[in-house]
């Protein structure tokens, strides 16, 4: 995937997941490989998804699955959605986003 296409597809997600949370969405953030630049043929789209209030990681996948299926089914790759509260990040709590703090690229 080129940075063209995957750029497309991070505005889309962007989009529908504003739809979805609207003032509740603080943060969307690329982590992995896409964001180190060392991303394979095939390798997947990786997102933490920052939302202000109490977060349900089974309810939040429930809330946005069709949308995330929707785009990677239209574009031949798997987008993978990660969520943490908007305060957890903050504080750097956790390995994960420790990592996606020091990796990551805001979108």
């Amino acid at each position: 995937m080129n940075s063209e296409e995957l750029r497309g597809i991070l505005s889309e997600l962007k989009d529908r997941l504003s739809d979805l949370y609207g003032d509740r969405l603080a943060d969307l953030i690329l982590y992995g490989s896409q964001a180190r630049g060392d991303a394979e043929e095939g390798s997947d789209i990786d997102v933490l998804v920052v939302l202000k209030g109490k977060v349900d990681p089974c309810e939040e996948l429930d809330r946005v699955g069709d949308a995330v299926y929707d785009i990677s089914y239209r574009n031949d790759t798997l987008v993978t959605c990660v969520f943490v509260p908007e305060e957890k990040y903050a504080r750097g709590e956790g390995p994960l986003v420790r990592n996606v703090r020091r990796e990551g690229i805001r979108l």
